[in-house]
């Protein structure tokens, strides 16, 4: 697939959904000594600074965030003592759980990742892309990320299993690649802060190859540009209804 092909998708996608921003683009790469931004990079901030037009590189080297590390698989979670100590920085200093049950209870939710020490991950905006993607992310608000919803279960009706909390990194990018789902996250709330996420945004992500069903049905479906129409049976079983409370 060649970049035109992505840039017309982009494209479609901006009209039909109305994003303010684009979608972004996400693929795995096998890490290198070169990287296209020099400074250290957050995932959740790098999401959005994609839909707003650039291209980062994530890697283990360049990573910001240390919560990030084990839930993109950079490293991992393997010292007892660093496990104690993390938990109880998230339970005791975030204050996002109750208690270390309550977030034992999450993280057993949230699945595990492979280890991704010499991986990263490429982001950019879907019409700068220069080769086809695994992923792409929506920064969108309510009503948009609803209408990337019908069109998932457009198809077979089948619900997504979406796991809307948890960790930004895990949520929004490692679940749905290893699930090839789609998914919805809110942003963890410290994430939210540290990235000045809009109030009213979301993320929506979904596989590649479910993005292109959902572009191959744009027209067929209400979500998309096709008009809601009513079968001649139902218009008339509803004028006779309007007739009889009249």
């Amino acid at each position: 697939m060649g970049k035109k092909e992505l840039q017309s998708y982009s494209k479609i996608l901006k009209e039909v959904f109305n994003f303010d921003a684009s979608p972004v683009a996400i693929k795995r790469a096998q890490a290198s000594g070169e990287s296209i931004n020099k400074g250290k990079v957050r995932m959740c901030r790098a999401i959005l600074d994609a839909a707003e037009g650039k291209t980062l590189t994530l890697c283990r080297e360049n990573n910001a965030c240390f919560g990030a590390s084990w839930h993109l698989g950079f490293s991992k979670m393997e010292d007892p003592k660093m496990l104690k100590m993390v938990k109880q920085f998230v339970v005791e200093g975030e204050k996002l759980f109750s208690s270390y049950g309550a977030l034992d209870n999450l993280l057993s939710q949230v699945g595990d990742v492979p280890y991704n020490k010499d991986t990263c991950f490429i982001l950019s905006p879907l019409e700068n892309t220069e080769a086809e993607p695994e992923l792409v992310v929506f920064v969108c608000n309510p009503e948009q990320a609803c209408r990337l919803l019908t069109f998932v279960t457009f198809i077979d009706g089948v619900m997504p299993k979406i796991k809307i909390g948890g960790p930004t990194c895990r949520m929004a990018v490692m679940y749905p690649l290893l699930s090839s789902q789609m998914n919805i996250s809110f942003q963890d709330y410290t994430a939210r802060k540290i990235s000045k996420m809009d109030k009213d945004k979301l993320l929506v992500s979904i596989p590649f190859q479910s993005l292109l069903t959902i572009i191959g049905n744009i027209d067929k479906c209400s979500a998309g540009t096709a008009e809601v129409e009513y079968p001649k049976e139902f218009r008339e079983f509803l004028q006779a209804r309007m007739s009889a409370r009249k």
